[in-house]
């Protein structure tokens, strides 16, 4: 048997946490010696104990755990319960960083705002451009993802341009947004090509727009703003107006996660505001 100091070496907790769970009946001492009231712990309980910090990482209180522990949920309940926790964990680290990037994109902004720094807008003629497209609503942004990787799992790598979407309504941040994902191609007409049971590539020509303010954006999804904003920025000050739906080009797909070496020129057309 082992002292409190020593079981608590072992199991890597604190003496205190052993105390109070034993004042409150979670975790008892195998003995107590009755005249100097020391407390002794097996190494048999280890597991015992360890099922208990699971079920606190888990979020559940001590009384729950109590009863857990009472009703003998078994080892590989809990690990399925560990196995979603973990999963939520995971997703809530990859939303922190998101959220890290997006501040430092908003003050770079702020800073870029304050410094007068010049607009990285050019103004393109566009021709009338053929490409292979799906329109859909999605869910979430993710889902949009997940539809933009069956359109690449579906095309050869050979004969496409660089993949696009346009948000007809709505946006990346927006439930059930009209987006319209797809491809760059040098052919005048194609058929059909079914991406998934529901979804299949069209062949549609995107219009020639006479005046195109586009702006290359570097990084992922945080970085966006910076693009729209530069593009809001130029328009107003000269004048003209958005004309239809802005479109992004996707001169460079990212590689590692998060989108850091990603490559977007965003396009957006414009006609000059017509003076009353």
């Amino acid at each position: 048997m082992f002292t409190v100091g020593e079981f608590a070496r072992l199991a890597q907790v604190s003496k205190r946490l052993l105390r109070y769970y034993d004042e409150i009946g979670l975790l008892k001492p195998v003995q107590t010696d009755r005249f100097t009231g020391y407390r002794f712990y097996s190494v048999e309980q280890l597991p015992e104990l360890n099922r208990i910090l699971a079920l606190k990482d888990l979020g559940l209180s001590l009384e729950q755990i109590q009863r857990v522990l009472r009703d003998n949920i078994s080892t590989d309940e809990i690990q399925g319960m560990l196995l979603m926790k973990k999963a939520e964990i995971e997703q809530q680290l990859v939303d922190d960083v998101r959220r890290i990037r997006n501040i430092e994109s908003r003050l770079q902004a702020i800073r870029d705002a304050e410094t007068n720094k010049p607009l990285d807008v050019v103004i393109k003629q566009i021709p009338a451009q053929p490409v292979l497209s799906v329109r859909t609503v999605v869910e979430t942004f993710e889902s949009g993802i997940g539809i933009f990787g069956q359109i690449v799992a579906a095309l050869p790598a050979r004969n496409t341009g660089p993949y696009f979407s346009i948000w007809h309504s709505g946006g990346p941040y927006e439930p059930d947004s009209d987006v319209e994902i797809g491809c760059m191609i040098a052919e005048k007409s194609h058929a059909p090509i079914p991406i998934n049971d529901d979804l299949q590539l069209g062949f549609r020509e995107l219009p020639a727009v006479e005046t195109m303010a586009t702006f290359v954006v570097t990084g992922g999804l945080e970085n966006m703003h910076s693009g729209y904003g530069a593009i809001g920025t130029w328009a107003e000050v000269n004048g003209y107006r958005f004309a239809d739906a802005p479109r992004e080009i996707f001169l460079q797909i990212s590689q590692p996660p998060g989108g850091s070496d990603s490559i977007t020129e965003i396009q957006y057309p414009l006609e000059p505001v017509r003076q009353s």
